[in-house]
């Protein structure tokens, strides 16, 4: 019997150890010690014996199938910030998009599950070019980091990724959102990136997370 990721879920290693998104119920999770060895050998591709797969599918992580170990998310760690606000500010056509797509997300993030937000990001069509257009990112993410001083940037970091994002889709850039967590003590963060560069979410921040999710 092959087996496969449970649809669903995502994961990362972080601090040596699976951590998993379960994004249908949104919650995060690790595994116990000993399963999670497990899981971990199975994701790295070493066979498993009959015994220790039925627990992999008792555990409710992996199911039936075929295509094999998932592998786990990925992304190229972020180096630069185009958020610090050096010269002249955003426009306020920019100004105003950022805030009411963030007034937006809060609204939707309270009406509607997690995952169909996450879903409704993602592109509808992978083989459409999207434009790396560096200067418009820039403008973008001025916006967003002048627009903390009108609303609260503190603990809002997903519904300021996903307007982002939307905001970048909008214009048909090239971006990604990333959920990232890190342990001890545990913690989540969203943010939006560029090939390197943090668009939204505070590079100094994004440093500390290992990504789990990426929506592009």
């Amino acid at each position: 019997m092959h087996l496969v990721l449970r649809p669903g879920l995502s994961w990362c290693i972080c601090a040596g150890r699976a951590v998993f998104l379960d994004l249908e119920r949104d919650r995060y999770f690790c595994l116990p010690a000993e399963l999670d060895h497990m899981f971990l050998r199975w994701a790295s591709g070493e066979r498993l014996g009959d015994e220790d797969r039925d627990r992999l599918v008792a555990s409710g992580i992996t199911q039936a199938g075929e295509s094999g170990p998932a592998r786990a998310a990925t992304f190229a760690p972020a180096s630069r910030d185009l958020g610090i606000i050096e010269g002249s500010g955003p426009s306020l056509p920019d100004l105003y998009a950022a805030v009411i797509g963030q007034f937006r997300a809060r609204r939707a993030l309270k009406r509607r599950p997690l995952a169909h937000i996450i879903a409704s990001l993602a592109r509808k069509d992978p083989a459409a070019p999207l434009r790396r257009d560096e200067s418009r990112l820039r403008q973008i993410a001025l916006a967003f980091a002048k627009s903390a001083l009108v609303m609260r940037a503190a603990d809002q970091c997903l519904p300021r990724a996903i307007a982002a994002q939307q905001r970048c889709r909008h214009d048909g850039l090239d971006s990604a959102l990333l959920i990232g967590v890190r342990l001890h003590p545990f913690a989540a963060h969203s943010w939006v990136q560029a090939g390197n560069a943090v668009v939204v979410g505070d590079l100094e921040l994004v440093r500390l997370y290992t990504p789990i999710l990426m929506v592009r």
